[in-house]
């Protein structure tokens, strides 16, 4: 499968979206080969691991060992084991802007990792108000939608499903001073429709078909859409290609 390309394991796919800044991609790909540290079970050491490079894209995984405890009897007695697993993340930086998808643990070391090998800091994208509810209005079928209102409010925060068209016309949310946590809804991408959930930090949810194939190019016309900047270019999908469905 060409590194711009992601085939889903099931029905949805969620991705953390990160700003990245750097000079050359390429310079932070040797960086990241050179002198970041490489995953290791034995000793236990975080770090990246299944790197590759195509001049556009890097794309890897970074992995590390988290102990966790397992209750369990022993003749008659509850008592706790300590136990370890392997927890990653898979990555997918461009210039200006980094997917990464799994364990969260694991996306927070790897935004640590990448700091210091940037030279900048790798921080979650936030979207604000004016992002969030653009993106609302851009949606084909509302399906729900998270409110925050002041803190002074007897309702602070509220969830409403549905087929959404005006929101601010429900008497729980101070329609001049409040915020948008999370949109969700229909998208005519590309690619087809698909179910998109935005989180106002930076998170991504797709639904999707089991097995449907997302590219890299969707993905940054679809943060394009929700940033309120101009798509880029794409290219057209090949007939191949299974379409989204929304759930």
């Amino acid at each position: 499968m060409p590194l711009d390309e992601i085939e889903v394991p099931g029905s949805s796919i969620s991705f953390t979206c990160m700003t990245l800044k750097v000079e050359s991609l390429e310079a932070l790909y040797g960086a990241v080969r050179e002198e970041g540290e490489s995953f290791s079970v034995d000793p236990e050491r975080p770090g990246f691991l299944n790197l590759d490079f195509d001049g556009r894209l890097i794309r890897g995984y970074y992995s590390l060992v988290v102990p966790f405890e397992v209750e369990h009897l022993t003749e008659g007695i509850t008592t706790k084991i300590l136990l370890k697993r392997i927890e990653s993340c898979e990555f997918f930086a461009l210039d200006g802007i980094l997917f990464a998808t799994g364990k969260t643990t694991a996306q927070k070391n790897l935004a640590r990792g990448l700091t210091p090998l940037a030279g900048f800091g790798v921080t979650n994208i936030e979207h604000d108000f004016h992002q969030m509810s653009q993106f609302h209005d851009r949606l084909s079928d509302v399906k729900a939608i998270v409110l925050t209102n002041p803190k002074d409010r007897d309702i602070r925060r509220a969830r409403l499903a549905g087929r959404i068209e005006s929101y601010t016309e429900y008497n729980i949310v101070d329609p001049r001073n409040h915020g948008i946590e999370s949109v969700q809804g229909i998208v005519d991408s590309p690619l087809g429709p698909i179910t998109v959930t935005v989180g106002r930090k930076g998170t991504l949810r797709l639904g999707v078909k089991k097995g449907f194939v997302m590219t890299i190019d969707c993905m940054l016309w679809l943060m394009a859409l929700i940033r309120d900047e101009k798509p880029p270019q794409l290219a057209s999908p090949s007939g191949g290609k299974k379409t989204p469905h929304s759930d």
